[in-house]
């Protein structure tokens, strides 16, 4: 005896349920098999320290291609200006990849993020909207309004300060 009513209607999921596990999945440094190297720190999130004038500010760094890169380039001290009052820029001496990033991004106040169009190192004080070539590479939760008062040309020390556990 057939049972079956009509056609199975696929489960739905919720967009922003979704985004959700496709984020935490991301996101998440301790997945089984995730590759290290002998005597290498984990992956995960890295700490790094940005310096104003003798004042340091700690900042997140998520896991990606793009955000290796940079910290391979690190320390580096950076001449920055201020572009459209919501965010101060830096070029960095060598261009980042963007492999497996997103075409574009919307990022945060106290987002840091990478441009590549401009080779640029970007600290997000103000809200940009969304534009192709931002790659978010982490987030300066303090600080950001002091840099935010920042004149053209200020430098700012970016150095590693390990792994965020």
């Amino acid at each position: 005896m057939n049972t079956h009513r009509g056609p199975r209607r696929p489960h739905r999921i919720r967009l922003s349920t979704l985004l959700a596990l496709l984020t935490l999945t991301a996101c998440t440094s301790d997945a089984p098999g995730a590759p290290t190297t002998p005597g290498s720190a984990p992956p995960g999130p890295t700490r790094i320290t940005v310096t104003i004038g003798g004042h340091s500010y700690q900042a997140t760094l998520a896991d990606n291609p793009t955000t290796r890169e940079l910290i391979d380039q690190l320390p580096l001290t950076l001449a920055f200006t201020d572009f459209n009052r919501v965010e101060k820029i830096a070029t960095l001496p060598r261009p980042l990849t963007t492999q497996g990033a997103p075409t574009g991004t919307d990022p945060e106040i106290n987002d840091i993020g990478y441009y590549r169009p401009g080779n640029n190192l970007v600290l997000y004080y103000g809200d940009v909207g969304y534009f192709n070539g931002i790659v978010r590479l982490g987030s300066l939760p303090e600080g950001m309004d002091a840099i935010a008062r920042q004149p053209d040309g200020f430098t700012a020390t970016i150095a590693s300060a390990g792994t965020a556990r």
